[in-house]
């Protein structure tokens, strides 16, 4: 059977055509955010697109157009603003992880020849050098909270509000307007920072063709609801293109949230049909679900009605939700009804069992180098097991098991590393580094990363993020890596470990040596399954979490 067709999008080539487009949709609600008070504050594309046009004015009045600007801060609707008035102007955005340490933050931004900074005001410290120090950027403007918080400095002093922007480019709009200036569609938009999981940062070059491409065909892949919620970091690749960037380009509604601590809630009185996040979040999402039923008193009931519509599902005999499951979902987490997941695998159980509650999770798979999305699946055609079928304008071959990637999304390279650029490039084709394959529908499916697989003595491989998978259906894992523990002289001397961090509610009043125990006891069930050289033979136990990046992938270099 044919995959259904693709669901209808204009394609843009550069921002400001992004931006001609979106001023069609007028007073539509645009962006909707959480205020100090709590209150859900809403902007309309009009609103959104005369911000930008104003914030472009006046940098274009300074002189800053063109500039390559650093953005950093948390999510918010000022962030959204200063990155759509940089690159409509032919800027270039250096997207910076206010997550990483001071020391990074500005390696970062020196990496990527960052000339003006715009920072919210806890991320400020974070950018500027000490205070004997001069600043090495020509301007530095400070992002002010919901309700303005932050006074305006001085119009000749270098540090500047952008409030005090915004009202200039009101007059200058009045004046003499703002036209974004004709730019090719290979002009430089962004610079991103890789999650550096097995490695060091390194500054990922993307067009305005990459990213808008990436944008439009995820929204053509999945025709999701429009009224969405998104609390990934827009200075991360998924969060912006596939968060924001596709849902703007169609005239969807995106609740943007500004605190991780804030998300389940924000999530419920956003009314959101639709979430783009990573597994960590669906975890907490169906964990929080649970939690909700329990205090309603409906646990043991809910149980019953989940094991009896998996029967009937694996039957063919569950035409829809049942629906009380589907109500109590609604009560816990809103009209929720699809997960866009990405950045990690996510747990098939997990994703049929969200499915018996009417929430339809899509895993999808990316890489920053690829403006990130390389494959989803589909609300009309999907396989749990798999990260779905590759984007429209992507390619993918498999060179002995590694994924390669070329197409409209690839960057143009690691900005001046002309060096790592030729590493992970060959005849015009992208090496993630990641291993997979591809089914006889197309559906890809990952199996690990190549840096990562564990080498015997006897030339046997094991990829550890299989055994994870099995490791983290462990009700007492809370977090895991596997790993090759030396055990001899020779680099591939080792024997197979895991370090395990404990989930804190399932090992709560446990000591130390039960978590063990009962950890043992598992381990022991899964290698009973597995050949010699795939079984566990250490389990160290974490007192803390892993150091993760901020898709919430952990940091295996850090280990």
């Amino acid at each position: 059977m044919k995959n259904p067709p693709l669901t209808p999008v204009v394609y843009y080539e550069t921002f400001g055509r992004l931006l001609e487009a979106m001023e069609a949709y007028d007073q539509r609600p645009a962006i909707s955010f959480f205020a100090r008070d709590r209150s859900l504050q809403t902007r309309s594309y009009s609103r959104l697109c005369l911000d930008v046009r104003r914030l472009a004015a006046a940098l274009r009045h300074h002189g800053l157009e063109g500039k390559h600007v650093g953005l950093a801060g948390e999510n918010s609707y000022h962030w959204l603003v200063a990155f759509l008035a940089v690159v409509t102007g032919g800027g270039t955005a250096v997207c910076v992880d206010v997550e990483q340490p001071r020391s990074t933050i500005r390696e970062m931004l020196s990496l990527a020849d960052t000339e003006v900074l715009i920072a919210s005001p806890s991320s400020l410290p974070l950018c500027l050098p000490a205070s004997e120090g001069a600043s090495p950027f020509l301007r530095t403007i400070v992002m002010e909270g919901a309700e303005g918080a932050v006074p305006a400095p001085a119009p000749d002093s270098e540090l500047w509000g952008l409030a005090e922007l915004l009202e200039q480019g009101d007059a200058l709009l009045g004046k003499e307007g703002f036209v974004p200036p004709a730019l090719s569609p290979g002009r430089r938009a962004l610079i991103a920072f890789t999650s550096g999981t097995t490695s060091a940062s390194k500054p990922v070059s993307l067009s305005h063709r990459n990213l808008l491409t990436n944008a439009c065909d995820s929204s053509a892949m999945v025709a999701a609801p429009t009224e969405v919620f998104t609390a990934l970091p827009c200075y991360h690749t998924y969060g912006l293109t596939c968060g924001v960037l596709g849902n703007l380009g169609r005239g969807a509604h995106v609740t943007i949230n500004g605190s991780l601590k804030t998300t389940l809630p924000d999530l419920r009185e956003s009314g959101a049909l639709v979430t783009t996040t990573v597994p960590l979040l669906v975890e907490s999402l169906y964990k929080y679900l649970w939690l909700c039923i329990e205090r309603a008193g409906k646990k043991d009931r809910a149980r019953r009605l989940l094991k009896r519509s998996r029967t009937l599902d694996a039957l063919k005999l569950l035409p829809a939700p049942h629906r009380e499951l589907r109500a109590l979902c609604r009560e816990a987490l809103g009209p929720l009804e699809m997960i866009v997941c990405g950045g990690a695998h996510l747990d098939k159980e997990l994703i049929e069992n969200f499915r018996m509650f009417g929430v339809l999770s899509l895993q999808g798979y990316g890489i920053t180098e690829c403006s990130p999305l390389v494959s989803v699946n589909r609300e009309c055609c999907y396989d749990t097991a798999t990260v779905g079928q590759v984007l429209p304008h992507c390619q993918v071959r498999l060179v002995d098991e590694e994924i390669w990637v070329r197409g409209d999304g690839v960057m143009e390279g690691y900005y001046n590393s002309p060096e790592l650029t030729a590493e992970v490039f060959e005849d015009g084709w992208f090496k993630t580094g990641d291993l997979g394959y591809i089914d006889e529908k197309g559906f890809l499916s990952i199996t690990g990363r190549q840096k990562n697989l564990i080498v015997f003595k006897n030339g046997k491989k094991v990829s550890p993020e299989k055994v994870e998978e099995q490791l983290y259906r462990i009700p007492l894992v809370g977090d895991v890596i596997v790993y090759g523990a030396a055990s001899g002289t020779s680099a591939d001397d080792v024997k197979l470990a895991v370090s395990i961090w404990p989930d804190p509610e399932a090992s709560k009043g446990l000591a130390p040596y039960e978590i063990l125990n009962k950890l043992q006891q598992e381990v022991d069930r899964i290698n009973a399954a597995l050949p010699s050289y795939q079984q566990i033979q250490m389990i160290n136990i974490r007192d803390s979490e892993f150091s993760k990046t901020s898709t919430a992938k952990i940091k295996r270099h850090a280990l």
